[in-house]
């Protein structure tokens, strides 16, 4: 972790100055007691956790070796207590002993805690806020990008094979999905304007809310002076206060039977507090009562603070005469993915260096940034789309067709529409649980739900099941052959121009001991 003395050094002199000396060294002793849990220094750096990690792993196996699973157990719960950590309450013994065991689960547990717990100090040493850093710091950028630069080269020389000899280049599948911002740009406002679409269809109102939390979860003014009503409170405390919110608020919804739809964007204040925008679709005759019921339950704490009428809670119809409902949610979408088509964000910073500490920012938290809701599956969306071949059941096909025509409208119309429960939609995907690497040496008796993977293995209709084929992916060491030719079709679809002539069909898998390394078997479909 980079060095945080300066910034230490330079608040303490501050508060001395306003102040007293007694108030700076207090603060510096909490700050000192705040770096340290147990016996693990949070500044460390990532070779000195990982080394952390491997001593707590080897710890747990060597001194549990002649011990009962039971008595390894405890010994190893109580070491790994101690830092503020848990397990699932219904995992086994053996499967959170393998995990105790095993340095990568710690060094993961220790580096969430390191660099959350390092961001919140930069917070309170005044680090990030409009008159110094939005969003996140700027450390926090620098590792966020060193972190995708690293995912990028390792990427660049593995390669997925599948049963039949087909390769196809990593970085090819990162550009193919979500975990791209374009695509992941593309296809949330594929599934906005289909969902406004059909709004329309059913004369419902869209409306724009805005929740924001309390004073006390934020840290700055956007000056950079630090708000003397903070209380210390985590972004994830800010970001769980919303949430918990909003949960009271649709369960209100539920008991007086009122149906709403759409979309919810979780994104920064300049000091990094989240705050919560929703793209709600409803009946005209419910818009005043899901504004009262928001409005309640936003207010609900410290309502009466000054201002709070004013920012914590905004509503807006969304009129065509303004705009559409995609118009008006794009800008969010792009600010908070990559910044494009977008010059500035509301502070006046770059478009683009705003969406890279946004998405750092959301990175570090784990924070879910967009969510619909009273939705059909996306999951099974993007199942469809993977299929190239027509399905017997014409219902079934219907909806491939839709999805692989990017017409969210058609296939949330065959879906059932809005919210419609799970088990009442007319398709269905249905996953069979493969238990992970990991755990493959434990017996499936003694194993949990935490043991397994959940995989696609079947589309579900009322009239047919229409069975996944498994290609059996291997991810390999050493890339595939290279070709200077355009590739080969693959199943009737082109194979995009970015792979370089990198994927290409070999006529069947290589044989033992030829062709590249395998590390494991993904069981990827």
């Amino acid at each position: 972790m980079p060095s945080i003395a300066y910034e230490a050094a330079h608040k303490y002199v501050k508060i001395s100055k306003q102040a007293s000396y007694v108030q700076a060294n207090l603060f510096l002793s909490k700050l000192n007691k705040e770096l340290q849990v147990a016996d693990l220094n949070l500044s460390k750096d990532i070779r000195e956790l990982k080394l952390f990690a491997k001593q707590k792993a080897d710890e747990c196996l060597r001194n549990t070796f002649n011990l009962t699973t039971e008595q390894s157990f405890d010994y190893c719960l109580s070491k790994f207590e101690k830092y503020g950590f848990s397990i699932p309450s219904d995992m086994t013994c053996l499967e959170a002993l393998t995990l105790f065991r095993t340095e990568k689960f710690w060094f993961n547990k220790f580096k969430t805690l390191a660099t959350q717990k390092m961001e919140s100090i930069r917070r309170q040493l005044d680090l990030v806020n409009q008159a110094k850093s939005a969003y996140c710091s700027e450390d926090r950028l620098r590792q966020h990008q060193w972190e995708k630069e690293q995912a990028t080269e390792f990427m660049k020389d593995k390669w997925f094979c599948s049963a039949d000899g087909e390769y196809i280049s990593m970085l090819d599948v990162y550009n193919a999905n979500v975990s791209n911002p374009k695509v992941r740009r593309a296809e949330l406002m594929v599934r906005i304007k289909g969902t406004e679409e059909y709004s329309q269809l059913q004369n419902h109102e869209s409306w724009f809310y805005t929740l924001t939390t309390p004073s006390k979860y934020h840290s700055h003014y956007k000056s950079g002076k630090a708000n003397p009503k903070f209380e210390q409170l985590s972004v994830k405390d800010a970001n769980d206060y919303l949430n918990n919110q909003w949960q009271k608020a649709r369960a209100q919804f539920d008991r007086e039977n009122i149906k709403v739809y759409g979309l919810r964007v979780v994104e920064p204040h300049h000091d990094g507090t989240p705050h919560w925008h929703l793209m709600l679709f409803m009946p005209p005759n419910h818009s005043e009562r899901v504004t009262q019921i928001l409005r309640h339950y936003a207010l609900e704490h410290e309502g009466n603070e000054r201002g709070a009428s004013k920012s914590r809670f905004k509503a807006e119809k969304i009129c065509s005469e303004k705009g559409s409902a995609q118009a008006y949610i794009a800008k969010y979408v792009c600010k908070n993915i990559d910044g494009e088509f977008i010059d500035e964000d509301k502070y006046g910073n770059d478009a683009k260096t705003a969406a890279a500490k946004i998405t750092a920012w959301a990175s570090l938290y784990n924070i879910r940034q967009f969510q619909f809701f009273g939705l059909p599956s996306v999951s099974l969306w993007r199942q469809l789309r993977k299929l190239c071949v027509d399905i017997e059941d014409p219902q079934l096909n219907d909806l491939r067709i839709a999805a692989d025509s990017s017409d969210w409208l058609a296939y949330l119309l065959m879906m059932g529409g809005a919210n419609i429960p799970k088990a009442e939609r007319p398709f269905a995907l249905e996953y069979e649980k493969q238990i992970k690497e990991l755990y493959e040496h434990i017996k499936p008796a003694a194993l949990s739900k935490h043991a397994y993977n959940n995989v696609p293995k079947t589309i579900l209709s009322g009239s047919a099941r229409h069975h996944i084929e498994s290609k059996q992916w291997l991810l390999l060491e050493s890339p595939a052959e290279r070709v200077d030719s355009p590739p080969f079709p693959w199943e009737g679809r082109t194979v995009d121009e970015v792979s370089g002539g990198s994927r290409r069909q070999l006529g069947g898998p290589p044989h033992c001991g030829e062709g590249p390394k395998s590390r494991r078997h993904l069981g990827l479909v």
